[in-house]
């Protein structure tokens, strides 16, 4: 069927009357004509009559009386054409049926290049909503063929309404012989490795032409057509693609086509992994990664886990690191395939280089001849100082630690000091005296005072041994336990009623008891003797008892309260032998204990006494982690000591003990338990102090728990 222009006419249009009346009697029909402009169009003027379908088909039809139905077209059918010469074809619709179309639909099937103007491609169609009820077909063919195609026009827009359907064909021809134009190159491309490459050029020329296509200037093997496929295509096929297309009257190259083929795609995988350092304080630490994958995966550092704002690169730079930058680093990456985190690097920090500084200096000491001495100090810098001490100016062979421990002769008199050295230097400590003289009695520990609190039904226990070298006979032991009589003192929320038991070890029997000490003249004698503080009145809940005659050995005082109440109480072991009848062979304190449960954030103050005319030697242990052997639960993991001389003033501390041989040493002389895992956390100070009043501070590093305090007197 042909395409048409449809009249609208109120005019004759010259049938017999009696052909009119036959058209009038069926269902209207619509007449068209083809206007061709195109350098191969007939003359104006050809008729082309043709009956279409009936307009009933169509939908309601709007009738104009006298009107008349025929398929009327300017131009001979099938429309001319030829390839790359221009081409136009315009239609319009009246008369019956459809009198002035306002929309239209042609199918897709025009030659390539021609389309209708003003048209959109849907479903297949060119579509026009809207129009002026004429249809234009126009452009440039780059084909050629018979290209048979059917248009329909509509009364209303939206493509409603009464609607009349026509179809033809547009032939076109080859053009004249011509040298070769390129209507379309070939369009760039990106593929991923193992994707098919094709690419075409749309053209003309005649004669046919030949092609070669070239991927960066270079011709490629075997691509001589208009279409090139590469199936597979590795990373060597990326490249700039053209194509040059020859006859004998030219030849022309396209314009290129950028081929890239990314990789196919993969999970990150490191090919480099950060490294540990060691870096002083102060410096910079670089650590780097390698990463593959595909796409290329986006990084993200860590440090102890957790991510560093702004650390996405390869590279990890750290300027003017301190402690708080030590740490595991590692890098995160990950892309659309995958996450991987690569092994995690530790990074060390090191304090700068400093000249070390004494922080402890010896101390002058009056021994008596025999006892133990301990001259020490302490050094800071880094790296850590090494120590050598010296007497009278004089090196001491193997005197290269903190401490100078030795049995004192006369022999060993005069003036002691001490060189720290680093890489950075050296400094020198003051000169320590030591005195050796002959004591007529021995020093000795004297009493031992523990100030604490309570919980509701807790009790707490004082050990202590009593003997010593070379003693017998017995010995007068006072112990105490004081919660009213606190208040004297200005202490606050005391133990309402303290009660305690003298306990011998060796058989576990109770030697002594009290729960009211009730005004006894006898311990009032006894506290005044040891210089005990006064207990507030004879009425007081305090308690206490005074055995005179010991058996060395080992005791222990339990402490709590009668009624099961909590406060704060002071508990006190005093040995009551008076000075004037204490001789070398009197039984001596060699040592006093207390086992506690100490809460984080509290401390645990042991108070004790040197007593005699000369220093005593002291070893001084906190221990938490050591008592595990003894099967004691929650006890604390890490116990810290301090220890201060009745001025308040700091003499020495220690948190980790660390296994030093002479620590463990002593230890063993004395008869303390061995603590058997040398890096336990474990705290011990060895200290000669002369006579007088120390307290011997402990505190939990980190979680509380139960913790031994004890005081060890060194011969």
């Amino acid at each position: 069927m042909n395409l048409f222009r449809l009249f609208a006419s109120t005019r004759p249009i010259g049938l017999s009357s009696g052909v009119l009346i036959a058209l009038l009697q069926r269902t209207p029909m619509l007449r068209a004509v083809l206007t061709v402009e195109s350098p191969l169009a007939a003359p104006v003027g050809n008729l082309l009559r043709a009956v279409l379908a009936p307009a009933a088909a169509l939908g309601a039809v709007h009738t104009l009386a006298g009107a008349t139905t025929q398929l009327v077209a300017n131009a001979a059918l099938p429309a001319k054409a030829t390839v790359g010469q221009p081409f136009s074809v315009s239609v319009a619709i009246t008369g019956v049926g459809v009198s002035f179309a306002q929309s239209w639909d042609v199918t897709n099937t025009l030659p390539p290049g021609v389309s209708p103007v003003g048209a959109a491609l849907s479903g297949g169609q060119f579509v026009i909503n809207s129009s002026s009820g004429t249809l234009t077909l126009s452009g440039t063919p780059t084909v050629t063929g018979t290209f048979t195609f059917t248009a329909r026009g509509y009364q209303f827009t939206n493509r409603s309404g009464p609607v009349t359907t026509g179809s033809t064909s547009i032939v076109v021809a080859a053009a004249p012989n011509s040298a070769p134009t390129i209507t379309r190159s070939p369009v760039a491309q990106t593929l991923t490795v193992g994707g098919t490459l094709a690419l075409s050029v749309t053209y003309t020329g005649t004669p046919a032409p030949t092609f070669q296509w070239l991927r960066d200037g270079l011709p490629i093997a075997g691509a001589t057509g208009p279409t090139l496929v590469v199936a597979g295509v590795g990373a060597a096929d990326a490249g700039s693609y053209t194509v040059t297309i020859t006859n004998s009257l030219g030849t022309i190259t396209s314009s290129a086509a950028q081929i890239a083929v990314n990789a196919a795609p993969a999970a990150p995988v490191f090919a480099a992994a950060p490294a540990a350092q060691t870096a002083v304080a102060g410096g910079a630490v670089v650590f780097a990664v390698e990463v593959a994958g595909v796409p290329a995966p986006r990084i993200q550092w860590l440090k102890d886990g957790r991510g560093i704002d702004g650390a996405t690169s390869a590279t990890l730079i750290l300027n003017n690191i301190s402690a708080a930058d030590a740490g595991f680093y590692a890098a995160l990456a990950d892309n659309a395939s995958g996450v991987v985190t690569s092994p995690a690097a530790q990074l060390t920090v090191t304090p700068a280089a400093v000249s070390p500084v004494l922080v402890a200096q010896p101390a002058p000491i009056v021994a008596g001849i025999g006892s133990t001495v301990v001259f020490s100090a302490a050094a800071t810098g880094m790296p850590a100082p090494t120590y050598q001490w010296q007497r009278d100016g004089k090196a001491i062979t193997d005197a290269t630690a903190a401490a100078l421990v030795f049995a004192a002769t006369a022999a060993d008199a005069g003036s002691y000091g001490v060189t720290a050295t680093n890489a950075s230097g050296t400094v020198a400590s003051t000169a320590a005296a030591l005195t050796v003289i002959a004591a007529a009695t021995p020093s000795r520990l004297s009493n031992l005072s523990i100030l604490t609190s309570l919980a509701s039904g807790e009790s707490m226990t004082l050990g202590t041994v009593l003997g010593g070298v070379g003693t017998g006979g017995s010995k007068a032991l006072l112990a105490r336990a004081a919660g009213p009589s606190l208040t004297q003192l200005g202490v606050a929320g005391v133990l309402g009623d303290p009660q305690l038991s003298l306990v011998a070890g060796a058989t576990n029997t109770t030697v002594a008891a009290n729960n009211d000490w009730l005004g006894s003249a006898a311990l009032s004698n006894a506290f005044v003797q040891v210089g005990a503080f006064p207990y507030l009145s004879a009425g007081s809940k305090d308690a206490a008892v005074l055995a005179s005659s010991l058996a060395p050995g080992s005791y222990t005082v339990q402490v709590g309260d009668n009624a099961g109440g909590a406060g704060t109480v002071i508990a006190e072991l005093y040995d009551s032998t008076p000075a004037g009848a204490f001789t070398a062979a009197t039984p001596r304190l060699v040592n006093v204990s207390v086992l506690k449960q100490i809460s984080a954030g509290a401390t645990l103050t042991a108070g004790f006494v040197v007593g005699g005319t000369t220093a005593k030697t002291v070893l001084v242990r906190a221990i938490g982690p050591g008592l595990a052997q003894f099967a004691v639960g929650g006890t604390m993991p890490d116990p810290k000591l301090a220890l201060f001389n009745g001025a308040s003033v700091k003499i020495g501390e220690n948190d980790n003990w660390g296994g030093a041989a002479q620590l463990t040493a002593v230890g063993n002389s004395v008869g303390a338990f061995a603590i058997t895992t040398l890096d336990s956390k474990d705290a011990m100070l060895l200290v000669t102090l002369a006579p007088g009043s120390y307290s011997a501070q402990v505190s939990a590093a980190d979680a509380g728990g139960a913790a031994l305090v004890e005081v060890y007197e060194v011969p």
